[in-house]
């Protein structure tokens, strides 16, 4: 769980939005549930697939 955000390739405005919220590595998100994540803004489904892969959840309920 210490990969860094910049590792997932995120799209570059959504890993800025996540930087200036405090989050630079999957721990810092890890308290967050999937909806808090999903309505950070510029959140969509193939990076929410990304950080849900890397947080250990399944994207897919």
């Amino acid at each position: 769980m210490d990969t860094k955000l910049a590792d997932l390739k995120l799209k570059p405005y959504l890993l800025a939005e996540l930087n200036q919220l405090g989050y630079e590595v999957v721990r810092d998100m890890q308290h967050l549930s999937d909806v808090e994540i999903l309505r950070i803004p510029g959140m969509g489904g193939r990076d929410w697939r990304k950080v849900a892969g890397a947080l250990g959840r399944k994207p897919y309920p």
